[in-house]
């Protein structure tokens, strides 16, 4: 980083209009990321930093606006934040260091720290994951990560488009020549089969958030299942057109099918005892039982021979 974009407190406190007390409890509580710091008492502020405390005070305004009261409840600015993230639009595209993430080295760098982060939430979840292993696990300090990521749960949001992002461009590289229905779901099985190790552990730390209340958990966990059912809600559609499928909720259908998908998946994560084959039988089953009409079902004979 270049010493000339760097800030002090007292350069950041007067840019801003920000007292220092304020900003130092806005990096307590975790709106504002660590500074670069080079000793113990002298840390460096960028222009992200600047940003953030815009958008900020852009919240606190936009709130004073329609609420009775001047108090601002620092939970509400945080989960406004964090709704400015989405699974497919990358924060921070206004900050020079972040325009050079698009390609090159630095995409390389940031698609290590997303795998290293992957195993770590393996082992310990997100929640008990911070920056510190994160960078260690990587091989690179602290302070360098901010660099990429401008704090944990923007990483947290980046980890999850990355997985969504490959398991939707494999699906629809995979399906779009193959005219089958039939065949194109035993695909869509097989390559959720394939990712579901990065999958599963995304959406067992999500669901730990939803278990303590974390709001911004719950929203990310119903993004995360919309789009992995928007491939399959489609083919559900197409079948339903076609006579094969009941006229059933495409959304909620394909939502109990990954469900369905996600409980055979777990449980042959436990052991060897289920095959993959043993695992597609099971949920042609379900499925062919619970959703095909009789046209439906000659259509997915190859079903019926799974079960049998």
């Amino acid at each position: 980083m270049e010493r000339k974009k760097e800030m002090t407190i007292g350069d950041l406190e007067k840019r801003s209009g920000v007292r220092r007390s304020t900003i130092h409890h806005y990096i307590w509580y975790g709106l504002l990321h660590q500074p670069y710091k080079t000793g113990k008492t002298m840390a460096y502020y960028d222009h992200s930093h600047l940003q953030r405390l815009e958008m900020i005070q852009k919240i606190k305004m936009d709130y004073l606006k329609s609420a009775k009261t001047s108090r601002i409840p620092l939970d509400f600015i945080k989960h406004k934040l964090m709704d400015s993230y989405t699974l497919t639009k990358e924060k921070g595209a206004a900050d020079p260091k972040f325009k050079k993430m698009n390609g090159g080295p630095a995409t390389k760098k940031k698609e290590e720290i997303i795998e290293a982060t992957l195993k770590l939430y393996a082992d310990r979840g997100y929640y008990l994951t911070n920056i510190r292993d994160i960078a260690k696990a990587v091989g690179i300090s602290a302070p360098t990560f901010y660099h990429y990521f401008q704090d944990k749960r923007e990483l947290f949001v980046e980890v999850i488009e990355y997985v969504v992002r490959n398991l939707g461009l494999e699906i629809r590289a995979t399906i779009e020549q193959e005219k089958n229905i039939e065949r194109r779901h035993v695909l869509m099985f097989q390559i959720f089969y394939k990712h579901y190790t990065k999958i599963g552990e995304i959406i067992n730390q999500l669901r730990a958030g939803v278990a303590i209340g974390d709001q911004w958990a719950k929203d990310r966990l119903a993004k995360l299942y919309g789009e992995m059912t928007k491939n399959l809600a489609r083919e559900i559609s197409l079948g339903i057109q076609d006579g094969l499928i009941r006229d059933v909720d495409p959304e909620l259908n394909a939502f109990f099918m990954i469900l369905i998908d996600e409980i055979a998946l777990h449980r042959a994560s436990l052991d060897d005892k289920y095959t993959l084959n043993e695992l597609m039988r099971f949920v042609a089953d379900m499925l062919t039982h619970a959703f095909l009409t009789e046209k439906g079902k000659r259509a997915f004979d190859s079903f019926e021979r799974f079960r049998q």
